[in-house]
């Protein structure tokens, strides 16, 4: 082991994120944990049993760590860390996702195909399902619309005029020819589509998250807009002076915010717009 024994005993039983760095300060991994001392131990006690683990224990020559008020400032400074950083060993999280996404406008009788930076704007309409790329968004809505019988012509998957080949084979209720009418089609690929609705920003601007876990004493203030992260502080006077900094929509961090802001009191968070 390249590092200080003792660097245990340092470690805080506190949540927080810790990042080893390898020969010439190179990032090797970013992790998080609710008991960060428990967690970096873990690492070094692992590696006897698993070949992955003991070979980035191996290059290990620094250690640090960052603590937070609990889980949720953990998980998004570690999100954030890793796409900073691009540590060697976080393969998951450090990939800069270009995501798609399907927008359907208010009063528009078809979806249209957006890049996911448009959730960071605020538009109207609703967006479903958050895809790798228009391949995959496209082979998604075709596979509602062959499971509800809806016309793949009218939601724009199939070039052609009038009647689309769905419709005589009994796969399309036939919005393409007349035989269901437009508003009908509408509502019914709205509704197939509603599970994958995206949770638009419901806030007119930015929000401050207040996390006080119940389990401990530390207080911090998370500054997001648009469902981006925009950095932690130690006060509410600090968090009106964070300005909203160039970042653009990450899925890690709005999957994240979702999971805590859908059950805030379970979580010891509260939510204040700024």
């Amino acid at each position: 082991m390249n590092i200080e024994s003792d660097i245990f005993r340092q470690l805080p039983c506190a949540p927080g994120v810790y990042l080893f760095y390898g020969h010439n300060r190179l990032p090797l991994y970013v992790g998080k944990s609710i008991r960060l001392r428990d967690r970096v131990r873990d690492h070094f006690q692992r590696a006897h049993h698993h070949h992955k683990t003991m070979r980035m224990v191996e290059q290990i020559q620094h250690i640090e760590w960052e603590e937070t008020a609990g889980d949720l400032g953990a998980q998004l400074r570690e999100a954030q860390l890793v796409k900073s950083l691009l540590p060697i060993m976080n393969r998951q999280l450090r990939k800069q996702r270009n995501l798609t996404t399907w927008h359907w406008p208010e009063e528009a009788i078809k979806p249209q195909l957006l890049s996911g930076t448009a959730l960071n704007q605020p538009v109207t309409g609703a967006f479903y399902g958050l895809y790798r790329n228009a391949s995959a968004a496209k082979k998604a809505l075709r596979t509602l619309a062959e499971t509800h019988r809806l016309c793949p012509r009218v939601l724009g998957l199939e070039a052609g005029k009038g009647r689309c080949f769905g419709s005589q084979i009994g796969k399309c209720l036939g919005a393409c020819f007349g035989n269901e009418t437009m508003g009908a089609h509408t509502q019914r690929a709205q509704s197939a589509l509603q599970p994958l609705q995206v949770n638009t920003w419901p806030w007119p601007g930015r929000i401050v998250i207040r996390e006080s876990p119940p389990a401990h004493k530390a207080v911090a203030w998370h500054v997001v807009n648009q469902w981006c992260y925009l950095g932690s502080v130690g006060s509410l006077a600090e968090a009106k002076e964070l300005g909203s900094s160039d970042v653009s929509f990450d899925i890690d961090s709005y999957r994240i915010l979702q999971r805590f802001l859908r059950h805030p009191d379970q979580y010891g968070v509260s939510i204040m717009p700024l």
